[in-house]
């Protein structure tokens, strides 16, 4: 025993972290048996599925927290890691944000809806939908010649309407505008 604790007293860093190792496989542990206990006793598949999906959540949440706390020791350092947390969070996911704060701009401002042609980011269509992403369209021009669809189904980012021009063609365009070509021979016909 004395042993022990004179490692214990040599060597706290080490002995940081192997009680925090210990801590992490209690709450997993935890989180397993929390999870079949859950996947015995709820009959309903959708019901349980959700159950387990947010127990592991709150076990993961749990874990970030602890980990936090562990490390840090006092409030003024907690905060301080919670902060370059959200920072490194923000960082991460600042597409997934202007995505959708791109999504607001177009249903608040109606810079186009579902049946408008658009061209946004070199790629011309027909929107098909619009949600809190993603825009989806019907592909126009490309390798077809004129305004016909080249069969593709595009889904672009709603950020685009923050880093570049959003062309609109009109409905009223749309009606004069298609070139038609057709190839007649008149030979024949006299002949």
């Amino acid at each position: 025993m004395e042993q022990i604790n004179k490692w214990i007293i040599e060597n706290p860093t080490a002995f940081s972290i192997i009680k925090y190792v210990l801590l992490v496989a209690f709450v997993l542990i935890l989180i397993q048996l929390t999870r079949r206990f859950l996947q015995q006793k709820v009959t309903d598949t959708g019901a349980r599925y959700k159950s387990q999906k947010g127990i592991e959540i709150i076990g993961y949440i749990v874990l970030i927290f602890l980990s936090f706390s562990y490390f840090t020791g006092n409030i003024k350092d907690f905060t301080l890691a919670i902060g370059l947390f959200t920072a490194g969070i923000a960082f991460t996911l600042q597409e997934l944000i202007l995505s959708i704060a791109g999504s607001l701009y177009i249903f608040i401002v109606k810079v186009y809806k579902p049946g408008d042609r658009i061209e946004i980011n070199g790629i011309k269509g027909d929107v098909i939908d619009v949600d809190s992403i993603y825009t989806t369209m019907m592909e126009i021009g490309q390798w077809v010649s004129s305004d016909n669809y080249s069969g593709r189904i595009v889904k672009l980012s709603n950020a685009f309407v923050f880093k570049g021009p959003i062309i609109t063609i009109l409905k009223i365009s749309l009606l004069y505008g298609t070139n038609l070509i057709y190839q007649l021979n008149m030979g024949r016909m006299w002949s």
